[in-house]
């Protein structure tokens, strides 16, 4: 055994040798390779390492690091990176979202590269080369596209009297109206009421325009809502409890048997309903004057900080190969954007992508503004109220057309010199002063203090983390709120204007805003009294002697305050579901109609009030219990023996006990629900017609999606100002109830 002990240690010793040697030798080829960063959302983002292989191959010498992003975090890690100057060398980019690194100088012009290219750049769908293309430049080029298209149940068709689907807008109204008729329950098609890219292809196809000499076309806008408005007058489509449906689930039950979707739905239905295979189909959108989709996807983009721009272009003309987007078909499933990619037999003799192929011909792109997702938000809304009926549709058209003037008004402005070197002066002078200040009275004060100087060396260490994690932050929020800090300004600070108090005053005429604190006063000053007399209540029957099990209980009513609120939205979905959520099957037990919980403007907010409610009363009813069991049973024995029943013991014993507790639990229960956000970001993303909008979700829809940080900036102070004055408030109201029990 020793003997093969020995042997063993002396050929791994000459392995190791061998293998040091091996990399000293190696070490100049190693230090040649080159590495190209690259950076990729989603699925695209685990399987994009096998086309980096087969570049690789084909590049000896090369190595690509890709890194897989999610879709949630994307945008704002790419911003992040280039802020911090970390960006990659390339990076994929959803269309949508190339405008605004554009604006931010942050992507790399391609036409130097593409003069010297073999690359067809006619090859590309034209909608697929709009979204790259700005003033005749090229700043990214196509990697895979998607439209949308109509899926519908060919079976329910033919039994409504359809071989095949209609080509035009009144033959879907005719065929909506047959569906419905040959079928029991639900609806002829699901039409969202505030999808801006479902409105733009109508729209389109209506002969209107976005953004091209003025923000829509009159006449055009007007007629595309009134098709639209015919499905939810005539109970075609559903006005409220769209949203809330399963797509998947309701498309199986015939409860919606059409919708509009794009490719990654087709896998979805043969994987998720396979029983559904051969009774459903895809066709072309109906066409209106012409023929139009939305063109989606996402292309490649190259960083200017890249180091290694020669290599990084190469990579990116062999993922935009028409033999390489064919392959990349069958490793992913995503649509060529190369025409010629789609001779290869996977794509061309698959019927269900045939009505992709078609649309993507005349597929559009939406208009190459940096403020793009703001202005679909508006769309969002304006849309909305006109299918609602809240304004008329030239009303919402002509609003519209002034939100999206006045968004593209504030993009850029610049600075005059005179505030800029005033600036300058008073950052310079401020410091000094204090300086100054301090050499002048300093010592003497120091000397004449009680206090040690060795003291403030034992508080520098919590005073610097403050100062750089608190007081530092809070100052620069405020200054950042008096200026147009926006997505130009994110990585050119030179391009940030002092606009005073422009942002405070614009907020009190921002309807979105005002809905937003009406919405938020309204969750707190209902919720916050449901929420602590609950709490109260639990923690009264917790602490009775009647209550058998009371750790189960304790424990049961804690476990939602710490369960992930992604989590409780799935159960309370679910549980709101307008076709088999328990709610509306308990209504249909009562002889009651079902309900819209999430999308009935009236409904929604106390929806979320109760789901809030369920939520967060269990850590109240803790801090309750605790309370309670600390006060001596002495004083009850006491009152007791003079007769006191229950409620006297409740009112002059227990109630004044808590009132500190209590006093701590509505304090911090109306900061809490004064900052409300994940409920709504989760559930109804601020609908309908803003109904369930608050004030921190619309601050984080400024800030962090339309980079409007100044303006978000000023909505934090306002929401600070509203929580300051409650407070204060209700510390005043504790200071007069003290002598009252």
């Amino acid at each position: 055994m020793s003997t093969i002990f020995k042997n063993t240690g002396f050929y791994a010793g000459k392995i190791l040798a061998i293998g040091v040697l091996l990399c000293i030798f190696r070490a100049p080829a190693c230090a040649e390779r080159e590495q190209l960063t690259v950076w990729a959302m989603g699925a695209e983002g685990k399987l994009i390492r096998q086309a980096a292989e087969i570049f690789e191959k084909r590049n000896p010498g090369v190595k690509i690091v890709t890194q897989a992003i999610p879709w949630t975090g994307a945008h704002e890690k790419l911003v992040t990176a280039v802020v911090g100057d970390m960006a990659p060398d390339i990076s994929q980019m959803g269309t949508t979202w190339m405008p605004e690194f554009r604006a931010m100088n942050a992507i790399e012009p391609l036409n130097g590269f593409l003069h010297s290219s073999k690359l067809d750049t006619g090859d590309f769908f034209p909608g697929a080369r709009e979204s790259n293309l700005y003033r005749e430049e090229w700043y990214g080029l196509p990697w895979y596209v998607d439209t949308r298209v109509m899926f519908y149940r060919t079976d329910l068709a033919a039994r409504a009297g359809y071989k095949k689907f209609p080509a035009d807008w009144e033959g879907f109204y005719k065929f909506s109206k047959a569906l419905l008729r040959a079928k029991d329950g639900g609806y002829a098609f699901a039409l969202p009421t505030n999808d801006w890219q479902i409105f733009l292809m109508f729209y389109w196809q209506n002969g209107g325009e976005l953004l091209n000499g003025s923000p829509l076309t009159a006449g055009r806008f007007e007629e595309t809502i009134a098709y639209l408005k015919r499905f939810f007058d005539e109970n075609l489509a559903p006005l409220e409890g769209g949203n809330d449906t399963d797509l998947l689930t309701a498309f199986e039950s015939g409860y919606f048997p059409a919708f509009i979707s794009g490719p990654w739905m087709i896998s979805q239905l043969e994987t998720s309903k396979p029983q559904l295979n051969g009774r459903w189909a895809t066709a072309p959108l109906p066409a209106g004057k012409k023929r139009a989709s939305f063109m989606g996807g996402c292309n490649f983009v190259m960083f200017k900080s890249s180091p290694r721009k020669a290599l990084a272009w190469k990579f990116m003309e062999f993922m935009a190969d028409p033999e390489m987007q064919a392959k990349w078909y069958d490793i992913s499933g995503d649509l060529p954007a190369s025409r010629k990619a789609w001779s290869a037999p996977a794509l061309s003799e698959n019927p269900r992508l045939a009505s992709f192929r078609k649309e993507l011909d005349t597929a559009k792109a939406p208009p190459q503004a940096p403020e793009w997702e703001n202005i679909a938000g508006t769309i969002n809304d304006a849309v909305e109220e006109a299918v609602f009926g809240r304004v008329t549709a030239q009303a919402a058209r002509e609003k519209l057309s002034a939100r999206i003037e006045k968004i593209l008004a504030k993009s850029e402005r610049q600075q005059s010199a005179a505030f800029k070197i005033a600036l300058s002066l008073l950052l310079f002078l401020v410091p000094v002063s204090a300086v100054v200040l301090y050499l002048r009275k300093g010592p003497r004060a120091l000397r004449r203090s009680k206090y040690q100087p060795i003291a403030f060396l034992f508080l520098l260490p919590a005073v610097l983390i403050l100062a750089v994690f608190l007081f530092i932050p809070i100052v620069a929020s405020f200054i950042a709120s008096m200026t147009n800090w926006n997505m130009y300004g994110v990585n050119d600070w030179s391009k940030i204007v002092f606009v005073g108090l422009e942002n405070y005053a614009g907020l009190f005429g921002d309807p979105v805003f005002l809905a937003g604190l009406r919405n938020t006063l309204v969750f707190a000053f209902i919720g916050v009294p449901i929420s602590v007399a609950l709490s109260l209540a639990m923690a009264l029957a917790l602490n009775a002697r009647i209550l058998r099990a009371k750790a189960f209980f304790r424990v049961a009513y804690f476990i939602p305050v710490i369960t992930t609120m992604v989590a409780v939205a799935i159960i309370w979905r679910w549980l709101y579901n307008p076709e088999f959520g328990l709610f509306n099957l308990a209504l249909g037990y009562l002889g009651l109609p079902a309900q819209s919980w999430l999308s009935n403007r009236w409904l929604a907010l106390p929806s979320l009030i109760l789901m809030a409610v369920w939520k967060g009363f269990g850590y109240n009813t803790i801090i309750f219990v605790a309370a309670l069991q600390s006060i001596p049973d002495s004083l009850y024995e006491s009152i007791a023996l003079d007769g006191a029943n229950t409620r006297q013991e409740f009112w002059y014993i227990t109630l004044p006990m808590l009132r500190n507790t209590a006093f701590f639990v509505i304090v911090m229960t109306t900061i809490g629900y004064l900052q409300f956000f994940a409920e709504p970001y989760i559930m109804t993303g601020g609908g309908p017609l803003n109904s369930t909008m608050s004030v921190v979700l619309y601050m984080y829809q400024q800030g962090f999606k339309f980079y409007n940080l100044g303006y978000a900036s000023a909505m934090a102070y306002i929401l600070f100002g509203l929580i300051f004055a409650f407070t204060t408030l209700q510390f005043r109201v504790q200071k007069k109830l003290e002598g009252t029990f």
